[in-house]
């Protein structure tokens, strides 16, 4: 078969049993081909994955893709195929392939380390005896792994019989040392024998001494209450005196007061009364406000002393007033950035502990790159498949966790579908002419600054303007692995 004759479908299936490691040149230049493709032309299985670069094309589910779409679409195959077999080390391998030397080609290929190349080379140009050189190809790559296990496993027992011998000497050295250890500590058990006997009569000395002089301080502690039993009947008299003496200062400026009003009464024009009884009248006003003065005095030393308490002032200001101009509560600001959405202390945002805490915090919203997470979990199914899977985990995962959920899937090959319908999950399709990760990046935008939210993609692009959103980003592994939990 010539590189430009179509491959048949049915033959490229009778060789689905090659080992995908054979063909990694081959999926390289399909994922070249692809990456070069008007959106128009990229077949309906490939168009989840078309914004990934190179090195996500040569991860697994990517990988798992492309050799799905060489095996279902003729046009993908026919252009892959073509667009391999034209570079220069694919021609130079077809043109030195014969059928009557495949053994050496393959084992000159391994010996070189581009047996996947010639494996390629026949999976993709089909040349006389291709069968059998791809064979050859594939013993030779089961060869090549069992050497290396065998290798693995030498160098692996190998290691192991050094640990062995490290053990060894080590248990050696220890041993040594617990010898050492038992010597010493025989030694030192004797001295404290010989010394444990005169601690014990320090011992007993010493509590003979604490004894007494608990003792005393008991004693002392027995004349300290009956002092303070003293002290205190004499505070009581003490007040009960004080408040006597401010009745009897009460008293006392009552009849000064009195006696005030008969002098002015006695002074006035046509009282009658002799000089000496003004007189009188004024040496006892003058013997009244001096008791007073005295008992005043007296009142303000007991109160000094604590012996009587003191009077409470008036409040002579009233009610306070309040003051002109006084405002009320500052109106509450409106957010300016989103709230942020941390994980537990002491645990990183990709773990599912973390996770599943994130996905608990009251009113947290998550935002979930569809097609990126189904992809990596369910490869094997069709989009649609992948779809009612991830629906259904998420809707699960929701009403264990309270969260909000929107799931955002392209919309370019769904044609006119209906989104299934969840408690707690919102499904969104992008328009037919947009891919998805902006529409993720818009349903982040649309929520409140007040709403924490969990951005699920391992997109880079997603991710970095999910967060400028203020966003919290997590992987689809990580989220996956929090979603069996």
């Amino acid at each position: 078969m010539s590189a430009d004759e179509p491959v048949a479908l049915d033959d490229v299936t009778d060789a689905a049993v090659v080992p995908e490691a054979l063909l990694h040149p081959l999926l390289d230049s399909a994922g070249d081909v692809l990456r070069g493709l008007a959106p128009d032309e990229v077949p309906v299985v490939l168009r989840a994955i078309t914004g990934f670069d190179r090195r996500g094309l040569a991860r697994g589910p990517a990988r798992q893709q492309l050799r799905r779409s060489l095996d279902i679409d003729d046009a993908f195959r026919t252009r892959s195929f073509e667009h391999f077999l034209a570079r220069p080390e694919v021609q130079a391998a077809a043109d030195a392939w014969r059928p009557e030397a495949c053994v050496d080609l393959v084992l000159e290929s391994t010996e070189r380390g581009d047996l996947p190349l010639l494996a390629s080379m026949l999976y993709a140009q089909r040349p006389r005896g291709w069968e059998f050189g791809l064979g050859a190809a594939c013993g030779a790559y089961a060869q090549t792994r069992r050497d290396e296990d065998e290798n693995a496993d030498q160098r692996a027992l190998n290691v192991r019989i050094e640990e062995l011998e490290e053990a060894r000497r080590r248990a050696d050295h220890t041993r040594a040392e617990a010898e050492d250890a038992a010597r010493r500590l025989d030694h030192e058990l004797r001295e404290e024998r010989r010394s444990r006997r005169a601690r014990e009569v320090e011992s007993e000395r010493r509590v003979g001494d604490a004894s007494r002089r608990v003792e005393e301080l008991e004693r002392a502690l027995d004349v300290a209450r009956r002092q303070a039993d003293t002290a205190h009947e004499r505070q009581q008299a003490a007040t009960v005196r004080s408040r006597q003496l401010e009745e009897e200062v009460r008293l006392t400026h009552a009849r000064l007061d009195d006696a005030q009003e008969q002098l002015r009464n006695a002074t006035a024009p046509g009282s009658g009364l002799r000089r000496e009884d003004l007189q009188a009248l004024a040496d006892a006003a003058s013997l009244a406000q001096r008791l007073a003065d005295g008992l005043g005095g007296v009142v303000r030393h007991a109160r000094g002393k604590g012996a009587l308490p003191g009077k409470k002032s008036a409040n002579l200001s009233g009610a306070r007033k309040s003051e002109p101009g006084a405002v009320g509560p500052e109106a509450k600001a409106k957010p300016t950035r989103r709230a942020a959405l941390v994980p537990p202390p002491g645990l990183v945002a990709d773990v599912p502990e973390a996770i599943d805490a994130m996905l608990r915090r009251p009113g947290v919203a998550v935002v979930i790159d569809g097609y990126n997470v189904s992809m990596t979990a369910w490869p094997e199914l069709s989009v649609a498949e992948q779809r009612d899977r991830l629906v259904s985990a998420v809707a699960e995962m929701a009403l264990r966790t309270r969260a909000s959920v929107t799931v955002v899937f392209d919309g370019a090959d769904v044609g006119r579908v209906t989104p299934p319908r969840r408690p707690g999950v919102r499904v969104v399709f992008s328009p037919p002419a947009e891919k998805a990760d902006p529409v993720v990046v818009r349903e982040i935008a649309a929520l409140p600054l007040v709403t924490p939210v969990l951005v699920v993609s391992s997109d880079q692009w997603v991710r970095t303007h999910s967060e400028q959103q203020g966003a919290r980003g997590i992987g689809s592994d990580a989220f996956l692995a929090a979603l069996r939990r």
